[in-house]
């Protein structure tokens, strides 16, 4: 189902990587980084990255959700970074769209045309979308992909990026070299799921690091290099897919963040007719009324947050 703009984008990307005269691609510069020079850092402090702590939570699907959501009170963009997955214009239905994908998106002198690129998104209820597929050309660096969420937040009001999963090393948990962006983390409440959680939230934020001898953690201010502060993190709870009538096995959201150390915003249960149609890659996902107001508190808190970080 791959447009033939998106396959001749791909094709560019593909020959551009390799060396070969590329006059069509998208790009900026015509000199990469030296290998030497060390690498800057970006900073985005309006984007919101949604990590996942465990596989198969919905990332994606709430990364769409909230930026549609931020959507009715700002200008809002949605960048697919799954490096490891990708394929959000299918899951938005918009596999047939004109847009252009992160896989051809190129940065040699570290800079990307902000007004260009947006100009060239396809859009998703008003949302311009970013998507990308891994299996059909190269994948852009992770300091490509930054450049380009950096380039947009200079378009937009908010920038959500679908991160994918989130590491368990220190200095490598954060998939994009990004500072200052607000981090959602999706936890499953579960026992295995706040452990896998736990270890995220370590590797974010280094406190594994940092702990006295009687066990205290003692916090990081938003300046501390390699590290996420505490502050910047958001979690979201979500039940387990098997949970039905009884909540059997679950852990509450409250005792979750006491182990976590970190609050938890809100939580969403599995909805079956967002599922199914996010499944079919038919694009209407629309949550329940549960789910909707999980989302509008992450508004709030995401408002909250940019309200404390102006003053």
């Amino acid at each position: 189902m791959t447009t033939d703009i998106n396959i001749h984008q791909s094709q560019q990307a593909i020959r551009h990587r390799a060396g070969t005269n590329n006059p069509g691609a998208y790009q900026t510069g015509a000199e990469p980084f030296a290998a030497s020079c060390p690498l800057p850092v970006y900073r985005a402090p309006n984007a919101v990255m949604v990590l996942s702590a465990s596989g198969g939570l919905g990332a994606s699907t709430f990364a769409a959700l909230l930026a549609r959501t931020l959507h009715d009170s700002r200008d809002c963009a949605l960048v697919d970074a799954d490096i490891s997955g990708g394929c959000l214009d299918i899951l938005l239905g918009m596999e047939s769209d004109l847009g252009v994908l992160l896989n051809a998106v190129t940065a040699p002198l570290g800079e990307v045309d902000g007004v260009a690129l947006r100009r060239r998104l396809a859009t998703w209820d008003g949302v311009g979308i970013l998507s990308s597929r891994p299996w059909i050309a190269p994948m852009p660096q992770d300091w490509e992909i930054a450049v380009t969420v950096c380039a947009l937040a200079d378009m937009y009001d908010t920038v959500v990026v679908d991160a994918g999963r989130a590491g368990y090393t220190p200095g490598q948990a954060l998939p994009l070299p990004i500072k200052g962006a607000a981090i959602i983390l999706l936890v499953e409440l579960s026992v295995l799921g706040t452990a896998r959680a736990h270890a995220c939230i370590e590797a974010l934020t280094g406190r594994g690091s940092r702990r006295s001898p009687d066990g205290q953690v003692t916090r990081v201010s938003r300046s501390a290099e390699g590290t996420v502060c505490e502050d910047d993190i958001a979690l979201v709870g979500v039940l387990p897919p098997a949970v039905r009538a009884t909540d059997r096995g679950v852990v509450g959201a409250q005792e979750a963040a006491e182990y976590l150390g970190i609050d938890m915003v809100c939580s969403i249960r599995p909805d079956t007719r967002l599922c199914a149609a996010a499944l079919e890659g038919a694009g209407a996902l629309k949550p329940n009324r549960a789910n909707a107001k999980a989302l509008r508190a992450m508004v709030s808190w995401l408002d909250t947050r940019a309200r404390g970080m102006a003053q």
